[in-house]
């Protein structure tokens, strides 16, 4: 990765070299804008959501996930990208809250790379580019067991769900929303390595 990002950076300063003028920032200008749009995008946008955050729960996927030494937990599975960033939320309902729920994990977009499982139609496999993503307990809404909590990843999440038009679903959600956030990045980044006149 180190060395792509300096082949990038070489292929930028051999590109202003060349036309001897000073390149536009297409990644500068959509900060400015997103900024000014950050300042206007509602509180309950779920791209904003963090750990512990209650959120709606009308565009989540049932499932149950089990995390080693706390036992399979039913939760529901939101993918989202808005522009650059890409998240994939795992959220349990809220005990109090039929409609909302706790965000407890989250997970970049990103390298996710979802595969159905060929021996289990319902059991969908994501990779995890951060092999230590942060997890929210939601103990403060009810009582657990000893020894429930949930400990760190490892690398690797199996979702699973109540038949397989349901994974296929949520396998489809997931493509969907990496291939949006893929496209926008694609949108900044393509000016950065066409010269003048290629067009």
């Amino acid at each position: 990765m180190v060395d792509h990002v300096k082949v990038f950076i070489l292929h930028l300063q051999l590109k202003s070299l060349i036309c001897g003028c000073p390149l536009d920032n297409p990644l500068a200008n959509w900060k400015s804008s997103s900024l000014a749009q950050s300042e206007k995008r509602s509180a309950s946008d779920l791209s904003l959501a963090s750990f512990g955050s209650e959120v709606a729960l009308g565009s989540g996927v049932p499932c149950k996930i089990a995390f080693s030494g706390a036992g399979p937990r039913d939760i529901h599975v939101i993918p989202i990208s808005r522009e650059i960033s890409g998240k994939l939320f795992l959220v349990e309902r809220h005990p109090l809250h039929s409609r909302k729920g706790v965000v407890i994990a989250i997970a970049p977009l990103a390298g996710l790379n979802p595969k159905i499982d060929e021996n289990h139609p319902t059991w969908l496999h994501l990779l995890l580019r951060e092999f230590q993503p942060r997890f929210h307990s939601t103990d403060r809404y009810r009582k657990v067991e000893s020894g429930s909590s949930i400990p760190v990843a490892q690398g690797r999440w199996t979702l699973g769900f109540s038949d397989a038009d349901v994974c296929q679903a949520a396998y489809s959600r997931i493509l969907e929303e990496t291939r949006k956030q893929r496209s926008f990045v694609e949108s900044l980044i393509t000016p950065l390595l066409e010269f003048p006149g290629n067009n």
